[in-house]
């Protein structure tokens, strides 16, 4: 064991000066048992893995200085919790994301084969903007923070001191009449595929 404590040791001290296979075999050894743990939280192997990477890269970039082999295993785990639980509250907010899109585009899909989103852009956000500046006073605050700042409705309710169950309803409020005010102007169709080609192409 102390020869075992010795070697990590050593690999530490090594990393910390850039040396690329102490960083390689300290990978090894912790990878995959991180990748199980990271599983247990996000619930799919593929992403466990990506997290596991990004953590070990920033490892890399940062390469601190641990004082021995149990405060790494401790930096690594906790960077790899907080990796899957950040990650976790990116999907679900992009999930969220998606629903209110869908609400506001409605059951149809158009075709979107032909879809310009260069002839579109213009036209659409110069539309949209234009119905939120339309929307009631609260309605209008809350839709932009929320789809303009990307802030969560927690964050919402608290900076405005209301409820969380206001935030959603002046957001599904907001939703609906951005959607009529398209449907009129028979932009809806197109507003839903600019928006089906941007969140593919980013």
């Amino acid at each position: 064991m102390p020869a075992h404590r010795n070697t990590e040791q050593e690999w530490l001290e090594r990393i910390a000066l850039g040396d690329q296979e102490a960083f390689r075999l300290v990978f090894q050894q912790h990878y995959k048992a991180l990748c199980y743990y990271a599983g247990t939280i996000v619930d799919d192997w593929q992403e466990a893995e990506d997290l596991i990477q990004e953590v070990f890269s920033r490892l890399w970039d940062k390469r601190p200085v641990f004082p021995n082999a149990a405060a790494l295993r401790s930096w690594l785990y906790v960077s790899v919790r907080n990796a899957c639980l950040n990650h976790l509250k990116l999907k679900e907010r992009q999930q969220s994301r998606d629903r209110d899109y869908a609400y506001l585009a409605g059951d149809a899909l158009p075709d979107t084969g032909a879809f310009d989103p260069r002839l579109a852009e213009t036209e659409i956000i110069a539309s949209l903007y234009r119905e939120i500046d339309e929307l009631p006073t609260q309605c209008r605050r809350i839709f932009k923070m929320s789809y303009l700042e990307g802030k969560k409705n927690e964050e919402i309710a608290g900076e405005l001191s209301i409820s969380y169950n206001t935030v959603r309803t002046q957001k599904l409020r907001a939703l609906k009449l951005i959607r009529a005010a398209l449907l009129k102007r028979d932009l809806l169709p197109v507003f839903y595929a600019w928006l089906a080609f941007t969140r593919h192409f980013h």
